[in-house]
């Protein structure tokens, strides 16, 4: 707003990965368009729970994990609450049986964050 530019388009970097940016520039008194992707798909997106959902929705081969089952129609949709509920793995019981069901060896990975 302060340098009065028609648009905004993040190549790379945290700024390209934030949904939040798409955001805030619908709230701002000037227009200023963002040339990318909305804010809800980035969000879905950058989680690896999410987009996992989203990939083998569409048919995307993924790994066995604890969520393999699940699929959402995300255009219509996007990712409910409850379908990410069950992606979660919440006590070791879960993640025991979840690998023996997938089998080994496994990765534990956190659902965000980079690596």
């Amino acid at each position: 707003e302060v340098m009065k530019v028609d648009a905004v388009m993040p190549m790379w970097g945290h700024a390209s990965e934030n949904p939040s940016l798409p955001t805030n520039l619908l709230k701002i008194k000037r227009k200023v368009t963002f040339i990318g992707p909305p804010a809800e798909p980035m969000q879905a997106l950058g989680d690896k729970i999410g987009s996992t959902i989203i990939a083998q929705s569409a048919g995307v081969p993924t790994i066995g994990w604890n969520g393999d089952k699940l699929k959402v129609d995300y255009a219509k949709t996007g990712i409910p609450q409850s379908v990410y509920d069950q992606a979660n793995v919440l006590t070791a019981e879960d993640a025991l049986a979840c690998a023996e069901r997938i089998g080994y060896p496994v990765m534990i990975k956190a659902s965000e964050g980079g690596g």
